[in-house]
């Protein structure tokens, strides 16, 4: 006979190594960039001073923050809403058979599986102004009024940046799409299409209603990445022209490394955070006040 207090015990022990991981790499950074928002401090040196909320509101006070919030909303409402409409869409096509299918979803998909530093570096040739090959194509169909410095105008230089990251990403929603839909019983298109329902009316009322799980997981990792994008800013513009790119990662990392603002960063850090929270609050009770099937 098993002896409860030891089975207790044995249970404790085999739980505490995965407690302690959270405690340590999860819960204590936290509290620890909590701390630090509150304090006056470059990071290196020992001294520190308390300056309270000062961080917090030179933060909303600072006229690059305002670009973060700007960019972080056209990311996030631009890329997921067109991933998804894109992705439904390729998904929806590649479930009927045609020859080259297996291959088109290869296709499609690959650029998920690339570094978006491979990716930047790639694109900031193509986009270069002087011999990229976007600019040279313009140039030899006579349309030499869309040569631009895309990359180095603060007007174009957020949407070039969205444009290539739904590039990259379209493939992973479409994946996501189609194996949902190819859970999808078939008989329910049948009956769809002799009830006289035309392709558009069977997308809109049968497909997008029964993957509309995948919607909500897609819409939190998006608007997720949205407030982590970092890399393909970096590998592009490194936030410029004149901060037009910055995002909350990339003004984080300026702040902590580049003009050794510490606590600044960890304000910053933090307003990341309650905005990830609060959004992915918000998804998982829409996802689960509804049936996903």
């Amino acid at each position: 006979m098993i002896n409860y207090k030891n089975s207790k015990l044995l249970g404790i022990l085999f739980v505490l190594p995965i407690v302690l991981f959270v405690i340590i790499f999860m819960v204590y950074p936290v509290i620890f960039n909590i701390q630090t928002s509150f304090l006056e401090w470059n990071g290196i040196d020992p001294e520190r001073t308390f300056v309270g909320l000062q961080n917090y509101r030179s933060l909303f006070q600072d006229p690059i923050f305002r670009i973060v919030l700007r960019n972080f909303a056209l990311l996030a409402v631009l890329t997921v809403g067109v991933q998804c409409i894109f992705g439904l869409f390729l998904a929806n096509i590649l479930r009927k058979k045609f020859w080259g299918r297996d291959i088109s979803k290869a296709i499609i998909f690959m650029p998920a599986i690339l570094s978006p530093i491979i990716i930047g570096q790639i694109f900031f040739r193509i986009l270069d102004p002087n011999i990229g090959f976007m600019n040279l194509f313009f140039r030899s169909i006579g349309l030499d009024n869309f040569n631009g410095a895309w990359l180095s105008n603060p007007r174009t230089a957020i949407f070039v940046i969205i444009v290539i990251n739904i590039w990259q990403w379209t493939g992973y929603s479409m994946t996501l799409y189609y194996g949902a839909i190819m859970g999808i019983s078939e008989d329910l298109f049948e009956a769809a299409k002799i009830d006289g329902a035309n392709s558009l009316q069977i997308l809109s009322k049968i497909t997008f209603p029964l993957v509309r799980g995948v919607t909500y997981n897609l819409t939190i990792v998006g608007i997720i990445g949205a407030l982590r994008q970092f890399d393909l800013v970096i590998a592009l513009t490194g936030g410029g022209p004149a901060n037009a790119t910055q995002t909350f990662a990339t003004y984080v990392y300026q702040a902590s490394f580049g003009t050794f603002r510490q606590g600044y960063a960890s304000a910053i850090a933090m307003v990341m955070f309650v905005i990830a929270m609060i959004i992915t609050m918000i998804q998982l009770r829409m996802y689960n006040s509804k049936s996903i099937y």
